[in-house]
């Protein structure tokens, strides 16, 4: 376990029937779950908006675009159980495979292949890297389709439009990086919620800390939405 396990481990009290969360049960949880994991605890914590600012990688550009995420939205149906396996049929036989855990993305240190050949499985024995780079390309085409398909939080990639150029700007969201840099700045975030509904609304320190912070969120996104000109409605959605 590394210490991205050690930080959800160490927000988390239960998960399923486990209530002493370990590291390692942590490490054991598919990409997806533990980004899903990371999601939750942030939305706890900041409430259900993401908001990104991403920087234009045209040549001569170079500007700044606004994008906001719903968490709410990237966690989808978290009640839908996930397979822990499916049996994908290719032009080299079927395989079966398998998400990627947290133990498989530190251990594949030698690359993709090396993380296939574990994810991979022919008569319930993994391929091996050897093995993967064996097959057709079209069948390892066919099992990374597959596979992506399964688990949509488990690969958070978005595009967003340049303001400026209109160029399409990709991004992709590391959810375990977010929930620790929104830990490691959540003192600051708090003096700055307090300072802005404060100034706005002339409410007292006191007043502020003693609502409930969902509530909290949704002041501060009405004042988000009237500043920028937005629509007051959707506070809070």
């Amino acid at each position: 376990p590394d210490e991205s396990d050690e930080l959800l481990a160490g927000c988390v009290e239960r998960i399923g029937e486990f209530r002493d969360v370990t590291p390692s049960l942590v490490a054991a949880l598919t990409r997806g779950d533990r980004a899903r994991l990371a999601l939750a605890i942030r939305a706890l914590l900041c409430g259900d908006a993401i908001l990104l600012v991403v920087e234009c990688p045209a040549a001569g550009c170079g500007a700044l675009a606004d994008l906001t995420l719903r968490t709410h939205e990237l966690l989808g149906d978290t009640r839908a159980p996930q397979p822990l396996a499916i049996t994908v049929p290719t032009d080299d036989g079927d395989f079966d495979v398998r998400p990627s855990t947290g133990d498989d993305d530190r251990a594949a240190c030698g690359g993709d292949d090396e993380l296939w050949g574990r994810l991979v499985s022919r008569a319930g024995r993994p391929i091996g890297p050897d093995g993967w780079r064996m097959l057709a390309p079209a069948s390892a085409q066919h099992i990374a389709i597959a596979l992506s398909g399964l688990d949509s939080c488990a690969d958070l990639a978005f595009v967003s439009a340049c303001p400026q150029c209109g160029c399409w700007i990709e991004l992709e969201l590391d959810a375990l990086d977010l929930l620790a840099r929104t830990l490691a700045t959540g003192a600051q975030r708090l003096l700055a919620e307090v300072h802005s509904l404060a100034f706005h609304y002339g409410w007292s320190e006191g007043d502020i800390l003693g609502l409930p912070r969902t509530r909290r969120f949704a002041y501060l996104e009405l004042l988000r939405d009237q500043l920028e000109g937005r629509p007051l409605t959707r506070a809070g959605a």
